[in-house]
């Protein structure tokens, strides 16, 4: 339980850290896993491929041993008749004396089970042998004879080795001399052969051993170095991270320094003086009052007309701030009526159409497209020197698109790298917190701003959402 809230403890770089090496982690394990299996299954298909390689050459050697016995004797077998009991004899002594190696010799059985024939181990011979069987349960003798009766074979099993007395796999060829019902048959221990592909094996072993070590070395210096590429990743995206938070933090108060200070010129240049002549006016009129002055009513008056133009002036810089049209008709009336008082204050001529959003436009949407034609018509006003701008307010099947173009002297594009306007940036800024686009195309012939608002951000009528026309 610790180590879970431990890891919920971690800060996000290091979880997105950790689960991004997991499946490297888990792909590599697997990758390791069916190298590993698939070396072991083709090291073994090898290996029992090597096993029946040898184990066929010992079976070939020795049908030839008994192909050469059979050459040694085939003159005397191929006269002899069944109860010659001289040529049998004479067989016998060849056979007892064709011995080879350290273990190998010929045998024989009559077909009822006795032993005729056994120079190295001659305590077997003139002895009944019927159902003997090896160590594992394998029958011998009556295998063999069941062999020799059938034509010839082979057959495996444990039997001594002469030279040591141990136990060791035998295999064995045996063919039949029917005329004389004799099982005649050589053998080679394979103890050998189960040695070398033993030895085979634990060497191919080793090998998939040091072939996975190599992967888990590989992988461990692998994700080393992505440990070390994401740690400097993540210490640079932090330095430029603080970065840009120091700078929009600047912007921040910047652009809350410079909505103060325009709001404390417009009190101070027009509230401020208006009221500074109306209590001129009072004063006066208080004066001419006193003094019994029948023009005191003018001075009254004036001074009435003067609150009235402040209190107009206090709607204006209310509106400025926070048009109450906007959350009681919508979008589309208060642009409206922003580009009609635009164009009384500057005498610029103006095109606005709309297509009716119904107020179906999410707060925030409708707060960053006010506030975009705001300082586009602010910053026309300024610096664009226009006759004429268009406001178009529209829904597309993308979503919500302002459109304001104008006929002014447009401006340069800041170099790559240079940094925009602080009211350009704002309004991208504005859009792109929203998800949407931002577009600016501007030469000499005038300037067109293109904001578009995604679909996301259009509140339904309907439990489902609709598509815009």
């Amino acid at each position: 339980m610790m180590r879970v809230s431990n890891f919920f403890r971690l800060k996000y770089g290091q979880k997105l850290f950790l689960l991004a090496m997991l499946p490297l982690i888990c792909a590599v394990t697997a990758i390791s896993i069916i190298v590993t299996n698939q070396s072991k299954l083709l090291a073994e298909t090898e290996i029992k491929a090597l096993e029946i390689e040898l184990i066929e050459a010992k079976k070939a050697e020795l049908k030839n041993y008994v192909t050469l016995a059979r050459n040694a004797f085939f003159s005397i077998y191929g006269r002899a008749k069944p109860d010659d009991q001289q040529a049998k004899l004479r067989v016998t002594q060849i056979l007892a004396a064709m011995i080879y190696g350290d273990d190998g010799f010929y045998f024989v059985y009559d077909y009822d089970g006795n032993n005729i024939v056994s120079p190295r181990q001659t305590e077997l011979i003139n002895k009944n042998w019927s159902g003997q069987i090896d160590p594992n349960g394998v029958p011998i003798t009556d295998e063999l004879i069941r062999i020799a009766r059938s034509g010839a074979g082979y057959h495996y099993y444990i039997w001594p080795k002469p030279s040591s007395g141990k136990p060791a796999e035998m295999v064995t060829y045996v063919t039949g001399m029917q005329s004389w019902r004799w099982a005649l048959g050589t053998g080679v221990f394979i103890d050998d052969i189960l040695r070398t592909v033993a030895t085979t094996r634990a060497d191919l072993e080793k090998r998939i051993s040091h072939v996975f070590i190599q992967i888990s070395l590989i992988t461990f210096f692998a994700l080393f170095l992505v440990f070390l590429s994401g740690f400097f990743i993540t210490v640079r995206e932090r330095r430029l991270a603080n970065t840009k938070q120091k700078a929009l933090i600047g912007r921040i108060v910047g652009t809350q320094e410079e909505e103060r200070g325009r709001v404390a010129r417009e009190l101070h240049d027009s509230i401020s003086q208006i009221l500074v002549g109306v209590r001129y006016a009072l004063d006066v009129t208080s004066r001419r009052i006193l003094n019994g002055d029948k023009k005191a009513a003018d001075t009254l008056n004036i001074g009435i007309d003067s609150l009235t133009g402040a209190i107009q002036e206090v709607r204006r810089i209310s509106r400025d701030l926070r048009p109450s049209i906007l959350d009681d008709l919508g979008l589309s009336p208060a642009i409206k009526t922003l580009v009609d008082e635009f164009s009384q204050r500057t005498g610029i001529m103006t095109d606005f159409s709309s297509t009716v959003f119904r107020n179906r436009l999410d707060d925030d949407s409708k707060i960053a497209l006010y506030r975009i034609a705001q300082e586009a018509l602010t910053n026309i006003e300024r610096h664009s020197s226009a006759s004429h701008i268009s406001v178009s307010l529209k829904g597309t099947r993308r979503g919500g698109v302002m459109e304001i173009e104008d006929n002014g002297q447009g401006f340069k594009k800041s170099r790559p790298g240079a940094t925009a306007g602080l009211g350009l940036r704002n309004m991208q800024e504005r859009i792109e917190q929203l998800g949407g686009q931002f577009k600016i195309k501007s030469n000499r012939n005038g300037t067109k701003i293109s904001a578009q608002i995604p679909l996301t951000h259009i509140l339904s009528l309907n439990p489902n959402l609709e598509a815009l026309k």
